[in-house]
């Protein structure tokens, strides 16, 4: 039982039985216990999935970057003598020469239409190459159709993972595709 004391009774007098209170209905003190360390484990809660959250979207923003670099190169590596007529035709040229650079930026190893993380590389799991294709003029490529010709590639990304008991391995993954113009790399790159 909680006792409340005060030294001024209810008629301003100092000691004696007006100042005592006492509270006799005590339903509500286990609430009150229990409200902040309710407030406490939902903000850990929070903070630890926008923390996951933006490392997640940290993963994915660099590999978007890579992947259009990657792209950029391999289609100008494919078309050395700027004929670009010919591109169809280099499409495992520049698969090639993508490969190869991707995951040299990722830190991962090609095989098999799958990057590998090797060592310290921030991928829960496997990136796959789903696609590459040539596209010509006209073909429709992401946000709009394409005005020269060039590469689609089509990638998939695990950003965030863990291993579930009875489950096993599973992946928060971001698709991904670019198109990357041909163009020459004729007084650019010496082989």
């Amino acid at each position: 039982m909680f006792w409340l004391v005060s030294r001024i009774g209810e008629y301003g007098g100092i000691g004696g039985n007006e100042g005592v209170i006492t509270i006799r209905d005590q339903r509500g003190s286990l609430t009150l216990t229990l409200v902040p360390i309710f407030l406490m484990i939902a903000l850990m809660v929070f903070f630890i999935v926008i923390g996951t959250a933006f490392g997640a979207r940290k993963v994915a923003y660099c590999t978007y970057q890579w992947f259009g670099e990657a792209m950029d190169f391999a289609a100008m590596d494919a078309n050395q003598d700027g004929d670009l007529s010919q591109v169809a035709l280099r499409t495992p040229t520049a698969q090639t020469a993508f490969t190869r650079v991707f995951a040299e930026m990722t830190g991962t190893e090609y095989i098999n239409g799958s990057f590998i993380p090797q060592g310290q590389s921030p991928y829960p799991g496997p990136i796959t190459l789903d696609s590459f294709e040539p596209v010509q003029p006209g073909d429709p490529i992401p946000y709009g159709t394409a005005r020269q010709p060039g590469y689609v590639a089509v990638i998939t990304v695990p950003v965030f993972g863990d291993e579930y008991p009875f489950i096993g391995e599973q992946y928060v993954t971001v698709p991904m595709r670019y198109f990357a113009v041909a163009r020459s790399a004729e007084g650019i790159i010496d082989h």
